[in-house]
């Protein structure tokens, strides 16, 4: 049952008839109820929907981490966002052996600067090392900026990120890892978050290592 909010010239919330009402940020908004269809699904629109069910874990896993850093969006959530870029840009092969693009992925995206040379290895048991260098600092590479971590494992199928792992001018950082996650490649990457939580970097691909 909808729910008018400001008299009947208002808005309202859920469904009256056959279209619902609903609000975001701010902003009261109408639409029709979606039609049932008998037609099968096209190609086009199974190749989009193998697309979104790929994504969806994938972001949903870096949520805390997209909802601040994901950037430069005026008209979608960050998570919309990071979705609409994602759909476009980081997805491999055709229906139905589509795959993530591992080195096209992003969760963070902004105006921060990123770092030089970044790498990542797993030389201890259960641990991955991140370093990087700088150049001068600026208000757009400070030293004081964070440095997020993240590691992706196709064989247990999850994460393992840090954020504030370390500070920009440290240089380095280390990441635990689960247990589950020794012998098998991790996909790396790192980003950062400036110090007052307005700016982000876009975040790097670090590429493949095996994990100890």
């Amino acid at each position: 049952m909808g729910r008018i909010k400001k008299g009947i010239l208002g808005g309202f919330s859920g469904k009256v008839g056959t279209v619902i009402g609903a609000s975001w940020r701010g902003i009261d908004y109408m639409r029709a109820l979606p039609k049932k269809s008998n037609k099968p699904a096209t190609a086009k629109q199974l190749s989009q929907q193998n697309k979104m069910t790929l994504l969806r874990g994938f972001l949903l896993a870096l949520d805390e981490i997209i909802e601040p850093c994901f950037q430069n969006n005026k008209k979608h959530t960050p998570m919309n966002d990071a979705l609409s870029y994602n759909l476009k840009n980081s997805i491999a092969g055709n229906y139905p052996t589509q795959s993530i693009n591992f080195p096209q992925f992003l969760y963070s995206k902004g105006d921060l600067m990123s770092c030089w040379a970044p790498k990542a290895i797993s030389t201890t048991a259960h641990t991955v090392d991140f370093s990087w260098e700088n150049g001068s600092f600026t208000p757009l590479r400070a030293a004081g900026d964070q440095v997020t971590l993240v590691v992706y494992s196709p064989a247990t199928n999850n994460f393992c990120h840090l954020t504030n792992a370390a500070l920009r001018a440290d240089q380095q950082a280390r990441l635990i890892i689960p247990e589950d996650f020794s012998g098998h490649v991790l996909h790396c990457y790192i980003s950062f978050y400036s110090a007052d939580r307005n700016l982000a970097s876009t975040n790097e691909y670090l590429g493949e290592i095996e994990a100890l």
